[in-house]
């Protein structure tokens, strides 16, 4: 064994080592809770409260994000309260309504109380589902994860940027990945009883589905880890969390009396707008270009392809791929990086030891150094560089892997 690693060895053994460690992470991680949570008690303007607001009272939030102006505003007293709140602290909002429909629907219940009891409300769900996301990790994608090292990656992501921004500004990620992570337990929960000759594996396959329907929230991000479902070859549960968005995606056309496909084509041209305003994603190098659609379709493709192809085992290794994938396919900030600590799960399997140290100080850019230096471009072009090195790298070791199941058939 070698010099320096005889020192990692001895150094990693020794109680006091993980004593300060954790004291230290444990300290920067509260004050990014306390700082997070803060946040988002006073701002949290990212949730689409004033989109769900206008469609839950009949009227067109694509029509008036595209035509936005607040004087010609229709007359809802939670509507108004949003827009005066924010005026009021000096940050005017105008409606972006980048959400499907049925999307939007998701948030009624967060939508029908005023903005001030809907900050709280939504402040403590993204306060649960980041508990939920802590516990369901280590029963699924990170099981294999040291004990000494999961709390590590815990406090690594509190203590990081993208979380406490995520948490200020009121995002959809953590309640998206939640309950993700809940489709996932469920399913696999589900899977155990009906190998064992459970019928009760129906009512779980059926719970499964409407989870992960819900978990599509955020769709940028989990659209793509949801093609782990066909990866599992869980048709079930895939075709199940379709069902409420065609439904409700219909009832939002007859509310509305709009046609199915302009309830499909609305957001998307809303978000469009948005297509070179991320992080280092493809729409941003691309310059918001047509091509970069091309690029995300052929990457989606690819990703099904993989789910497909890549032989059975490969759990941590596909959720991996999917991860690093849906940050850069389509347009993200910085904040939706904390997910990026669900690929240290794949390293836990003992593979691609070297390009963990390469995927960890690429987390270390994104989750503090990109905040220390304001984003600035020489920071955001060696992190951006660093990530798709893992990318690629990811890319490679999945197109092995589907060779290796091809030549063994």
């Amino acid at each position: 064994m070698s010099a320096p690693k005889r020192f990692i060895k001895k150094t990693t053994s020794d109680r006091r080592f993980w004593i300060v460690l954790y004291a230290l992470l444990a300290l920067m991680a509260v004050i990014s809770i306390y700082e997070g949570i803060g946040n988002g008690l006073v701002w949290s303007q990212d949730f689409q409260y004033d989109a769900t607001s206008a469609l839950i009272n009949g009227y067109d939030p694509y029509d008036i994000s595209r035509d936005f102006d607040k004087a010609s505003l229709p007359d809802i007293a939670n509507l108004k309260g949003f827009y005066d709140y924010y005026e009021g602290l000096g940050t005017p909002q105008r409606m972006e309504a980048n959400q499907f429909p049925s999307l939007l629907y998701i948030l009624t219940g967060y939508a029908l109380p005023p903005y001030n009891a809907a900050r709280v409300l939504w402040t403590v769900s993204n306060i649960l589902c980041t508990a939920v996301m802590i516990w369901l990790l280590k029963k699924t994608f990170m099981a294999r994860v040291d004990d000494r090292m999961y709390p590590v990656f815990v406090m690594l992501m509190l203590a990081g940027t993208p979380w406490r921004n995520q948490m200020g500004v009121g995002q959809h990620t953590l309640f998206a990945v939640a309950f993700f992570l809940l489709a996932v337990y469920v399913s696999e929960r589900g899977l155990a009883d009906e190998n064992a000759g459970d019928t009760s594996s129906t009512a779980r396959i059926v719970a499964s589905g409407l989870l992960l329907s819900l978990s599509y929230l955020k769709y940028t991000v989990t659209a793509p880890l949801a093609v782990y479902f066909i990866y599992k070859k869980r048709w079930k549960e895939f075709v199940i969390s379709l069902v409420p968005h065609l439904i409700l995606t219909g009832v939002a056309a007859s509310v509305l009396h709009e046609s199915f496909v302009d309830m499909l084509i609305k957001p998307l041209k809303v978000a469009s707008a948005l297509a070179a305003e991320g992080g280092i994603d493809i729409g941003v190098l691309t310059g918001g270009h047509p091509a970069g659609f091309i690029i995300t379709g052929l990457a989606m493709v690819f990703l099904f392809a993989a789910a497909l192809m890549l032989p059975e085992g490969n759990d941590e290794l596909f959720i991996s791929l999917a991860v690093l994938l849906s940050l850069v396919m389509t347009y993200h900030r910085i904040y939706d990086f904390f997910v990026m600590i669900i690929v240290f799960g794949y390293f836990a399997t003992g593979r691609m030891k070297t390009a963990e140290i390469i995927y960890f100080i690429t987390t270390l850019m994104f989750f503090f150094v990109l905040r220390i230096f304001h984003d600035n471009v020489i920071c955001l072009t060696v992190g951006g560089a660093l990530y798709y090195a893992c990318l690629i790298s990811f890319v490679v070791v999945t197109v092995d892997r589907i060779k290796a199941g091809v030549s063994q058939k």
